[in-house]
């Protein structure tokens, strides 16, 4: 301020005023129903405004309202998520988070529709889906395993006679090691499921799940406002719950498939006897 004198801002509808201060001391200011009066003297000074709402988190949340009676520069506005809730969308000034899970599950639907197209596996386009819902909770690398494996062992079942021995025993002992890895990423993606966080992808302006940053260079009076779309914890649980009970019904037919895939037209091609006639494994 280059004069000084009283300034006077509007906290929002039913908030409580706690404490000001001016210059880290303490100031004996009182509310009169939204406005609080600051005294101003000539110069630089910051000022700590500090009230309490009744309200608290609710599913759509939204900033505080608040009227600094002039207009400002480099407005920030941080709000700090509860753990106990799962943050869907959310939005703001420009410059602020975004999340990405929303675009990353419209990739892996899209994905999802063109491997349902492929006739090698039992899968369709829902049980892609399906099996993609669960694996956004884990690494893209873990989800490429899952699915993987799954068109390995289709491949594996149209193979016709006439690959090597040595080939053969190879991609035997591949696809042995291949289906370790996949049905381990599959238990790491029910236990993230059930006992962790959900991952939304939330990034940009230094965000997180759980701090979501905005900032705004110019603002007018009114100081700009976020809003964040959450549902309690326990719904996110229920939903990881359903998948896995899913995922653990649709293993067991993945498996009983996949053996037949597996031990199709043999399980092992023995060496054969010198200076006999070649030795065959079947399969009944």
């Amino acid at each position: 301020s280059s004069r000084g004198g009283q300034h006077t801002i509007e906290l929002p509808e039913r908030a409580g005023l706690q404490s000001v201060e001016i210059n880290d001391v303490a100031q004996p200011i009182r509310q009169e129903y939204r406005r609080v009066t600051l005294p101003i003297v000539p110069g630089a000074q910051r000022a700590r405004v500090v009230w309490r709402q009744a309200e608290g988190v609710t599913r759509l949340f939204s900033a505080p309202l608040v009227d600094l009676g002039a207009t400002s520069v480099n407005a920030e506005v941080h709000v700090r998520m509860p753990r106990d809730r799962w943050v869907l969308l959310l939005g703001g000034p420009r410059m602020g988070p975004a999340v990405l899970f929303w675009s990353l599950l419209a990739v892996y639907a899209l994905i999802a529709v063109g491997l349902g197209r492929v006739r090698i596996t039992p899968l369709r386009a829902r049980h892609w889906f399906l099996l993609a819902l669960g694996l956004t909770q884990v690494n893209v690398s873990v989800a490429a395993v899952v699915v993987g494996w799954l068109l390995a062992l289709g491949w594996r079942g149209r193979q016709s006679d006439g690959a090597t021995r040595f080939s053969f025993n190879l991609t035997q002992i591949l696809i042995v090691a291949w289906t370790v890895l996949a049905i381990a990423g599959l238990v790491w993606a029910i236990q993230q499921g059930l006992l962790g966080l959900p991952e939304m992808q939330i990034t940009g302006n230094q965000s997180n799940a759980h701090l979501l940053r905005w900032y705004q260079d110019r603002a007018d009076a009114i100081l700009p406002q976020a809003w964040v779309l959450s549902v309690p914890l326990m719904i996110y649980r229920f939903v990881m719950l359903a998948w896995a009970l899913w995922i653990a019904q649709a293993l067991l037919g993945w498996l009983r498939w996949g053996w037949g895939c597996f031990a199709s037209g043999g399980i092992w091609q023995p060496r054969r006897p010198a200076g006999g006639a070649p030795v065959q494994q079947q399969t009944g």
